[in-house]
């Protein structure tokens, strides 16, 4: 990576008392970022595959947590996420808690969104997949927009554009495309967010519903103190003045998201970020192949 870190105070109580490192990944952290998000996407697609029709977001949720379990994953940054039908474009003014499995039925033709966010040796991802059950023409026509997506992204940031404007072009684009913006719906109204890096401490085992409590509390802690103007550095990336600022050094999970007529799309990825570039850390995702492929 280019640069020396400027370590104040409170990076170093982050990367200390708090055993947390969300920036200047040397090559073989960023390797494991990488092996851990192709894992995590490769768990996406298997579960997909394994989708029955009848099927319930619970129990479709409960099979990505179990397949996780599987690989020894015990907390994450979010807890798994599935989406069917309407629900993939969060639909009418959709709660920050609406996001969670429902008992909504799998159907034929649905569009699916299953989102997850393990936890790997103390490595954060965050991965999002975009699919149907079966045939769906107007998934098929909006999925190929995204592509537009990450490259005007990725450009901004190499020009060094605010966050903020990167945020305000992404929904110029998606109201080009007669399209609803899915991300400020958001958590956060995040088009983006940090991803990290921490040790496996022994308190990282204490968990809020498989929410670890650690991450819980780094979050909201640095979402405050940039809203409150005492630190401007929020892990957040939206439209809102904390992201007035120019692209921060380190790993963002970019995860543009918007919707027409009830059919939602997105993905979401690891973008790098270095003191003078930025590039995508994995070029060979399913959504990368699936564009190639049209």
């Amino acid at each position: 990576m280019t640069g020396q870190p400027d370590y104040s105070f409170a990076q170093m109580l982050q990367e200390g008392v708090m055993s947390l490192k969300y920036k200047y990944f040397d090559e073989t952290e960023l390797a494991k970022f990488k092996r851990f998000q192709r894992k995590s996407y490769d768990t996406l697609e298997s579960v997909a595959a394994e989708l029955k029709l009848g099927m319930t977001e619970i129990e479709a949720a409960r099979l990505l947590r179990k397949r996780f379990h599987e690989q020894g994953v015990h907390t994450y940054f979010h807890v798994p996420v599935a989406l069917f039908g309407e629900r993939t474009g969060y639909p009418g003014k959709f709660g920050p808690t609406e996001a969670l499995a429902t008992d909504k039925k799998l159907e034929e033709n649905s569009p699916i969104i299953l989102d997850a966010a393990p936890i790997y040796e103390g490595y954060i991802v965050d991965t999002s997949l975009s699919t149907t059950f079966g045939e769906n023409a107007l998934h098929k026509k909006l999925y190929p927009e995204l592509k537009a997506f990450r490259e005007q992204i990725l450009e901004k940031v190499k020009a060094q554009v605010e966050f903020r404007d990167i945020e305000n072009h992404t929904n110029r684009m998606i109201e080009a495309l007669g399209a609803e913006n899915c991300h400020r719906k958001h958590i956060g109204e995040v088009l983006g967010h940090r991803v990290y890096k921490v040790k496996n401490r022994f308190w990282n085992r204490f968990t809020i519903k498989q929410l670890s409590v650690r991450h819980v509390f780094w979050l909201l802690w640095k979402s405050i103190a940039a809203n409150k103007g005492w630190q401007n550095d929020s892990p957040n990336w939206n439209h809102r003045r904390t992201s007035g600022h120019k692209p921060f050094p380190g790993l963002w999970a970019v995860e543009p998201h918007f919707a027409v007529d009830g059919v939602g799309v997105k993905f979401e990825e690891i973008l790098v970020i270095t003191d003078d570039d930025a590039y995508w850390l994995d070029d060979d995702l399913p959504h990368v192949r699936a564009w190639a492929a049209t």
